[in-house]
C-alpha cells in the first residue's frame, strides 16, 4: 500500500485553511513565518485540472462528470500518486468531501490514505460564515447545511473539461459530514481539531499537531520556541486578512475569505427560529463537542 495522501478535511468554512497554514509553517518553512503562497504545499484535491486524466480513460464519461454516479467511479483513480504529483512519502491534500460511498464507490481508501486531520466548528457559526462565503441568506445557508444531498463545485482551474460541466463535491448535511470523518473504520492515524481551539488555544494545538506527527509517523519536527511564536503571529487572523488584502487569495469567493474568525457570532447574528433549526438537527454533535 502506498498511503501517499494525508488529508486535511472539514466542512466548508470550518478552519481547514488555518490548519493548512499551520502545517505549511511547520513543515515548509525554516522560521515558521507563513505566507499565503505556501498553501500550494497543501493543495486541493477537487481541482478541475485533475480530471484531465479521465479524458484519457473514457472520453464519453469525461463529458458527464457533472453526474456523481460517474465522477465517483474515478475518485480512487484520480488519487493515484502520479495524478496527485506526489513523488515520495505522503503529500498533504485539502478536501471538503464527506468520507462516503456513493454507488459503491468510496471517496478514498486505506491504500491511498496515510492519515488525516479533521476540523470541526460550531455549526451555528458555520451557518454565518458559509452564508458570507457562498453569498446566501442565513436561512438558505442553514437549509444547505440541513440538506443530506448538498454539494459544492470543484475549484475552477484550467482544464480540458468544458466550462458548462460542473463536477461536484459531495458534502451531505453538516452532521453527516462530521459523522463520516469522526466515526469510521478507516484504520489510519487521525486527529480531530476544533476550530475554536485553533483561534483561542493555538499554541496548545500546535504542540498537539507536533506530537501527533511524531507519534504516528515518527516525524520529529521539534520547532523552536521562536518558530512557534512566528507561527502564532503569521497565522493570526489579522495577518491572514492583511495578506489577503495585499496579495489576494484565489480561494475567496464573494468578498473576503478571512472575515472575523471569532466564536459565538451566532448569538448576535441568528434569530431564535434560525438557532432552533440548527440545534434541533445537530443537538447530539453540539453536546458531544461541548458547544454551549
Amino acid at each position: 500500500m502506498s498511503k501517499h495522501i494525508f488529508w486535511i478535511s472539514s466542512y466548508p468554512k470550518s478552519g481547514n485553511t488555518l490548519v493548512r497554514a499551520i502545517i505549511c509553517a511547520l513543515f515548509f518553512s525554516k522560521n515558521g513565518k507563513f505566507q499565503l503562497d505556501q498553501l500550494k504545499h497543501t493543495g486541493q484535491f477537487e481541482r478541475r485540472d485533475r480530471l484531465n486524466l479521465i479524458k484519457k480513460i473514457n472520453k464519453e464519461e469525461f463529458l458527464n462528470l457533472d453526474k456523481l454516479k460517474i465522477l465517483s467511479k474515478y475518485w480512487l483513480t484520480l488519487q493515484n500518486k502520479e495524478n496527485m504529483k506526489i513523488e515520495k512519502g505522503f503529500g498533504f491534500m485539502k478536501s471538503h468531501s464527506s468520507y462516503v460511498s456513493i454507488f459503491n464507490n468510496w471517496f478514498t481508501s486505506l491504500n491511498n490514505t496515510a492519515g488525516y486531520i479533521y476540523v470541526i466548528r460550531d455549526p451555528r457559526d458555520v451557518a454565518i460564515s458559509w452564508s458570507n462565503h457562498a453569498n446566501l441568506s442565513y436561512d438558505d445557508s442553514i437549509s444547505f447545511m440541513l440538506n443530506f444531498n448538498s454539494c459544492i463545485e470543484w475549484a475552477q482551474t484550467n482544464s480540458e473539461l468544458p466550462n458548462n460541466i460542473k463536477p461536484k463535491t459531495f458534502l451531505s448535511s453538516w452532521d453527516e459530514h462530521v459523522l463520516s470523518w469522526t466515526e469510521n473504520n478507516l484504520d489510519v492515524p487521525k486527529l480531530v481539531l476544533k476550530y475554536e481551539d485553533l483561534i483561542y488555544k493555538k499554541a496548545e494545538v500546535i504542540k498537539i499537531i507536533v506530537k501527533f506527527f511524531e507519534k504516528s509517523f515518527c516525524i520529529k519536527l521539534n520547532p523552536s520556541d521562536e518558530k512557534i511564536l512566528n507561527i502564532l503571529e503569521s497565522t493570526s487572523f489579522e495577518q491572514l486578512k492583511y495578506q489577503e488584502r495585499k496579495f489576494g487569495f484565489a480561494e475567496a469567493s464573494s468578498g473576503a475569505f478571512f472575515r472575523i474568525g471569532e466564536k459565538n457570532q451566532w448569538k448576535s447574528e441568528l434569530n431564535t427560529k434560525q438557532i432552533a433549526r440548527l440545534e434541533n438537527k445537530f443537538r447530539d454533535f453540539i453536546i458531544k463537542f461541548s458547544y454551549d
